[in-house]
């Protein structure tokens, strides 16, 4: 697919995303909500507003949209769309339990992360969830942790709090709130920066070597706490993008390197 116009898709539980790539550049970029999922024809026409495509490739993790944006895709650019799943030939180890059990987002995290760190990476992707996805000097993916995401955090109290509103997260010079909002707002950041520096911490710790791994943050909140880490880290708004187009490519560091994994 190298060369070619790609549109890349990533379908999570709450956007889909889509990037468009001429070659290694991405071009355009378009979001569109998951949550209801979007009708047959909804997303023919997003995808159909990107033009003429010669290839889809496709990270899903919304298996019932998956029949869906395969017909969608097919119908683009008149064949079979690449779909990034742990049996993809992706030239890395899974080196967790449950191989067949990893995200496709989270596979493509690992593969965009080592090529841009070019050695130890860890991922920390706010979306609905909030994911850490470690990749070692070979780009052999690790394995991670998983938190609710801020937003689910915050809808979470709103349910089972009759006075709590759910609030848009945001920075907060303060910890200590002045009304009910502030409080909320000041406690999901605060506490999710405590939360995300302790995991980094711990995660570090577990992974040792001589070289400490990068910190990469990608998601769409991650822009809101990558500055107030306590560990440098980077943010990449594409990086998940960025994965599945080199998994479609066949364009990672880890070359043709056979594919074994554990368990």
């Amino acid at each position: 697919m190298s060369g070619q116009t790609l549109l890349v898709i990533d379908a999570g539980n709450t956007n889909l995303t889509f990037g468009l790539y001429r070659g290694e550049r991405l071009a355009r970029r378009s979001r569109m909500e998951s949550v209801p999922a979007p009708a047959p024809s909804a997303l023919s026409r997003r995808i159909a507003s990107f033009g003429k495509i010669d290839a889809i490739a496709i990270a899903s993790v919304v298996p019932s949209l998956d029949a869906r944006l395969g017909k969608a895709a097919r119908a683009a650019c008149g064949q079979a769309p690449f779909e990034l799943t742990p049996r993809s030939r992706l030239g890395i180890r899974l080196l967790v339990d449950t191989p067949n059990s990893v995200g496709a987002d989270r596979l493509a995290n690992a593969l965009a992360a080592h090529r841009a760190a070019r050695g130890p990476a860890i991922v920390v992707d706010f979306g609905t969830a909030t994911t850490f996805d470690c990749v070692d000097g070979r780009g052999d993916y690790l394995g991670g942790a998983i938190l609710p995401g801020p937003g689910v955090a915050s809808r979470a109290l709103s349910l089972k709090a009759e006075k709590l509103p759910e609030i848009p997260i945001r920075p907060m010079r303060r910890v200590i709130g002045k009304n009910t909002v502030e409080c909320l707002q000041a406690g999901l950041y605060f506490g999710y920066l405590g939360m995300i520096d302790r995991v980094l911490e711990e995660t570090i710790r577990e992974m040792g070597g001589k070289k400490p791994p990068a910190v990469l943050v990608t998601g769409g909140l991650g822009r809101l706490f990558c500055g107030a880490l306590r560990r440098p880290a980077v943010y990449l708004a594409n990086l998940t993008l960025e994965g599945i187009r080199l998994a479609a490519t066949g364009t990672t560091l880890a070359g043709s390197r056979s594919v074994r994994r554990r368990g």
